[in-house]
């Protein structure tokens, strides 16, 4: 299957170059609650105003964040979009200091193969996470705007608000377009600031993308690539930047059989502890807490909840 056979050859050519942006956090959860997630998404939206920035997809995960996204200065846009999120975070739940890990994974997309590889893998990092059941089924996430009245998917939906209003649900002095829109909740809906119908175009037909949104990935992903001679084939391993072990359990998770929906996810957990636990101690951040009181909340959570360490673990910051 020939799979940039939709795109004009002279697409790419007019445009900024792409890139891969992941934030990641190995040690404690980047998003604890629906407005952290909501508040990372206004961010991106302003950066992508500020510095004419392009968004094609994006997927946030509770310890990582991955961004497909056409620009000159992709090195300013993650630098930028990180820190106004670690100062908005760090405000938030009384933190000090960097938030995730030191640096950014960029990596530089070449070729309209390579760029439908990436959106797929993006598309998918629910699944692979073992977070949904199919890559549809993860709301964090651009996967349902694309083609969405085409395979009947439901997507947010804008009200109408005043410039005033938008503008109470984001950072002092924020500049944005008319044309951004926002859902009830103050989150800019993705479809009125990224660019969906270019991504849509690698893909080229709304049966493609459910073919790619659920096709095993194996060696005719890689095949595939050398046959478009778009060099070395972009591999799961190249977005995640993850351990063999773990990409192995993602393969796994591909298949959808791993889910479970009374596992709880990080999310889960975060408000678990912030909204039963937290108030027992009197502190209103996991981050307020002393080291004696987080293992306490820790041993309820390992024995009464039967939750995995390394979860408890990066939920609790410990």
């Amino acid at each position: 299957m020939n799979l940039g056979k939709f795109i004009p050859e002279n697409y790419l050519a007019a445009m900024k170059e792409s890139y891969h942006i992941c934030f990641t956090s190995h040690d404690e959860v980047i998003f604890r609650d629906d407005e952290d997630h909501g508040m990372f998404v206004n961010l991106m939206a302003l950066r992508c105003f500020a510095e004419g920035a392009e968004m094609l997809v994006d997927a946030e995960m509770s310890t990582h964040a991955h961004l497909n996204i056409f620009t000159d200065e992709p090195m300013r846009y993650a630098s930028n979009l990180r820190l106004s999120y670690t100062r908005y975070f760090n405000k938030k739940y009384g933190r000090e200091g960097r938030l995730g890990q030191k640096g950014t994974f960029i990596l530089k997309i070449e070729g309209h193969v390579h760029q439908m590889v990436l959106q797929n893998y993006i598309g998918r990092n629910g699944l692979h996470h073992n977070a949904a059941a199919t890559a549809f089924g993860y709301k964090y996430c651009s996967t349902r705007d694309l083609f969405s009245e085409d395979i009947g998917m439901q997507t947010e939906k804008a009200v109408p608000m005043s410039r005033a209003d938008i503008a109470s649900y984001l950072p002092r002095h924020a500049e944005f377009p008319d044309e951004y829109q926002m859902n009830e909740h103050g989150v800019f809906v993705r479809r009125s600031f990224m660019e969906l119908r270019r991504a849509e175009q690698f893909y080229g037909t709304p049966r493609n993308y459910l073919y790619q949104m659920n096709r095993p990935t194996d060696e005719s992903w890689s095949r595939e690539q050398e046959e478009e001679h778009t060099g070395k084939p972009l591999t799961l391993s190249d977005i995640e930047q993850a351990d063999a072990h773990s990409i192995a359990q993602m393969l796994k998770n591909e298949t959808g059989r791993n889910f479970s929906r009374s596992r709880l996810q990080d999310l889960d957990v975060c408000r678990l502890i912030d909204k039963d636990f937290l108030p027992r101690y009197g502190a209103s951040s996991i981050y307020q807490l002393t080291e004696s009181q987080k293992k306490r909340i820790a041993r309820t959570l390992y024995y009464d909840y039967r939750l995995p360490d390394y979860q408890i673990r990066r939920c609790l910051a410990l």
